[in-house]
């Protein structure tokens, strides 16, 4: 089993959310049989968060330069607090997820393996706006940005498609144009998607009579 690691970085934390942690971790460690010398002690890290709470509510009441000054002052120093008392969960619990949870930390999320995008569903090709051109269109794939796609009117003697060698780029799933194409002529597209991993299958062709 793979040991976890408590979350020792706070400055992404907006001030209403990190004062908020604070106090949760307060509560969660105090009288926790896990941490019974907590570094830095307890006391210290409940002034600081109160320090952190009447500093923001000055800044938010009259919002002058010198008080959003001291506002982020304190909140170093309760962030800094907040790290310190981070690194003795994580040295106490030695990796152990159930007693990381106990302190009111959040613990570091583990790595997931990265895998090729799924393979777009609902292809569909219909006429657009103009003659001698075609509108593709197909369902979005999660964590995707740039799909890919071929179209063609060449079938060989067996019956097979023949896709050209230049494969086409599109960051859209919607309303992208094919053209110029030549009326009365069958055209088939097929897409992948692709993301930092690799390339999905291709989809099972769809077509279209250009008019």
């Amino acid at each position: 089993m793979k040991k976890r690691i408590a979350r020792s970085g706070f400055k992404h934390m907006k001030d209403q959310e990190l004062l908020t942690f604070g106090y949760t971790v307060h509560a969660a460690m105090d009288g926790n049989a896990y941490f019974a010398t907590p570094d830095p002690d307890l006391a210290t890290v409940l002034t600081a968060t109160d320090d952190f709470r009447e500093k923001m509510e000055m800044a938010n009441r009259k919002g002058s330069p010198l008080d959003f000054s001291l506002k982020n002052d304190s909140r170093e120093v309760l962030i800094e607090l907040l790290r310190q008392l981070a690194f003795y969960v994580n040295k106490t619990a030695d990796g152990a997820l159930s007693v990381i949870l106990s302190s009111g930390f959040r613990p570091v999320a583990l790595p997931t393996k990265s895998v090729p995008p799924q393979t777009p569903l609902w292809v569909t090709l219909t006429d657009y706006r103009q003659k001698g051109q075609a509108r593709l269109d197909f369902e979005a794939v999660d964590n995707v940005r740039l799909y890919e796609y071929q179209y063609t009117d060449e079938v060989d003697a067996n019956g097979q498609l023949v896709w050209p060698v230049e494969i086409l780029d599109t960051p859209r799933s919607n309303i992208n144009v094919l053209a110029p194409l030549q009326k009365g002529v069958e055209y088939y597209v097929r897409v992948r998607a692709k993301n930092g991993v690799g390339a999905s299958d291709w989809t099972e062709p769809v077509s279209i009579l250009a008019r």
